[in-house]
């Protein structure tokens, strides 16, 4: 007798970091913040870090920082910074620039980092503000003011630093369903990978799913398994899953929540090849999420007796 099997399904995890920011059109800065590492007058070897998130996307070439008169930095140098990617630093008068090595699109509504170390404090005392600026294609965009920094000689400085971190797991590597089109029990499997993500990240995170390939015969490369839908934007009902068809449904408990009405309802979609697909976003941090993809395939004896395989992988991204 044949048995048609469906073998090594394997599941790759990667997680992976977000590198995007926002840039600003015609719209105020938010969350914006400034902090030094000593708030003594005349101080020397002073970190001064600002943060900020910015309205719209585009290209951020540079970013202005505004500093109290008399404030001195001749070598600055860059140890942090998030949501651009790296950079140069310099203070002109009472303006720090912070000019972008390799300008690229950054997305709207995610937070900006920049740490600069090799101030010396100005010794005049008193609350101080800074205005921080974005620079897209050589013109001033958008621009806020921080609250308030006080530097005085009964000042003290407190930094609580917590690292970024996500955690991301999966409980499956690998799946085998043996599936036999004589045996009504063999016609129709699920099989349940389990993802749990964990994520200080500010703005929450996506899981990306995709598929090396459809689900295809390692005896015969023209034999596949059809996806069930052409990805998450179309779903079929648990009743209406058809015979020689691959797919998944999915689960998310905690912050995160499914992307599509298709997989909010607990129909069955395809996965799809190249880029893939986000379909779990969470929009904050979270302890412990957990998301069950379920995947099913089923047969008749129209399905060609052979070993069919894919790889599906689920990245996490954390958006700082």
């Amino acid at each position: 007798m044949w048995k048609t099997r469906l073998a090594a399904l394997a599941v790759l995890t990667t997680t992976a970091g977000v590198g995007l920011a926002a840039p600003a059109y015609a719209a105020p800065l938010t969350n914006v913040s400034w902090s030094l590492s000593q708030p003594q007058p005349g101080t020397a070897n002073v970190r001064y870090t600002w943060s900020f998130t910015t309205p719209s996307g585009g290209i951020i070439q540079s970013v202005t920082f505004t500093v109290p008169a008399a404030t001195a930095g001749s070598s600055l140098t860059v140890p942090d910074v998030y949501g651009l990617t790296g950079g140069t630093a310099a203070l002109s008068g009472t303006t720090v620039t912070y000019t972008v090595t390799a300008p690229a699109a950054v997305a709207a509504g995610t937070s900006i980092l920049v740490s600069i170390d090799g101030f010396t404090n100005t010794t005049s005392t008193g609350p101080f503000t800074s205005t921080v600026t974005t620079v897209v294609g050589g013109t001033n965009t958008d621009t806020a003011v921080s609250g308030p920094v006080t530097i005085s000689p009964s000042s003290t400085a407190v930094t609580v630093v917590v690292a970024r971190s996500t955690a991301f797991s999966s409980d499956t590597t690998s799946f085998n369903m043996l599936m036999d089109p004589s045996v009504s029990a063999l016609t129709d499997q699920t099989r349940a990978v389990n993802l749990t993500v964990a994520t200080n990240a500010a703005s929450g995170y996506v899981l990306n799913v995709k598929t090396s390939q459809p689900l295809t015969g390692t005896l015969h490369n023209t034999s596949q398994f059809t996806p069930v839908t052409g990805g998450m934007a179309t779903g079929v009902a648990t009743g209406a899953f058809s015979t020689g068809r691959f797919g998944y449904s999915l689960t998310a408990s905690g912050v995160g929540a499914a992307t599509s009405a298709p997989l909010t309802s607990g129909n069955y979609v395809g996965y799809t090849t190249g880029s893939g697909e986000d379909v779990v976003s969470a929009t904050g941090p979270t302890n412990g999420d957990t998301v069950v993809i379920t995947n099913r395939a089923k047969i008749d004896y129209s399905q060609r007796a052979d070993n069919y395989t894919a790889t599906v992988t689920y990245t996490v991204v954390p958006n700082y």
